[in-house]
C-alpha cells in the first residue's frame, strides 16, 4: 500500500488581507467624500457700502439665485473683518429676498433671521448688518458657510467681499 500524500491546506489568509485593505479603501473613499462638497458660487466682486456712525447698514453677500439648485442645512456662517477700530458685524439669512446694500432689509427680505440651523434654497440669501458708532473702514472677506447637504458637509467660501466705510454723522 501507498501512503497518502502530505496535503498543505492553504488558510485564505491572502483573501483576507485583500478584503481588509479593499475595505479600508472604500472607508477612506467614503469620508473623502462627506467632507468633500461642491464649492460654493463666488465672487470677486467687492460690495461697496457708507454710512453713518451710529447707523447699520446691511450688505447682499451672497444670493441663492434660480440657477443654485442646492438646499444647504447652515451650521453657522463665519465673518472675518479687518478694520481700523471697533466694528460689528452681525450675519443674516433673508429668506425669500436679496438685497445689495440698505439700511432698510425689511423692504427687500421677507424675514431676517439667525442663519444658524436654518435652511438655505433658493430664493435666500446672506446679509450682513455692519455698524459702528466710530468712523472706521471696514474690509469683509468673502463669509464662510458651515452646512451639511445630504450626507456631505463642509464650511466653504461664498460670495463676494465687502468695504464698508463709516462716516461721522
Amino acid at each position: 500500500m501507498s501512503e497518502p500524500a502530505l496535503v498543505v491546506r492553504q488558510r485564505g489568509r491572502a483573501r483576507l488581507v485583500v478584503g481588509i485593505v479593499m475595505a479600508a479603501l472604500l472607508a477612506a473613499l467614503a469620508v473623502w467624500y462627506v467632507n468633500n462638497p461642491s464649492a460654493l458660487p463666488t465672487s470677486n466682486a467687492t460690495v461697496n457700502a457708507s454710512t453713518a456712525a451710529g447707523l447699520p447698514v446691511y450688505l447682499g453677500v451672497f444670493a441663492a439665485t434660480d440657477e443654485f439648485d442646492r438646499t444647504l442645512h447652515l451650521s453657522g456662517v463665519k465673518v472675518r473683518t479687518t478694520a481700523n477700530t471697533q466694528v460689528d458685524v452681525v450675519p443674516y439669512l433673508c429668506r425669500d429676498g436679496s438685497l445689495a446694500v440698505t439700511t432698510d432689509p425689511d423692504a427687500f427680505c421677507g424675514e431676517l433671521v439667525n442663519p444658524e440651523g436654518e435652511t438655505f434654497a433658493p430664493g435666500d440669501s446672506i446679509v450682513l448688518e455692519v455698524s459702528s458708532d466710530e468712523t472706521a473702514i471696514a474690509v469683509i472677506d468673502r463669509v464662510r458657510l458651515g452646512f451639511r447637504e445630504g450626507v456631505q458637509w463642509g464650511t466653504l467660501e461664498a460670495g463676494s467681499p465687502a468695504l464698508v466705510n463709516i462716516q461721522a454723522r
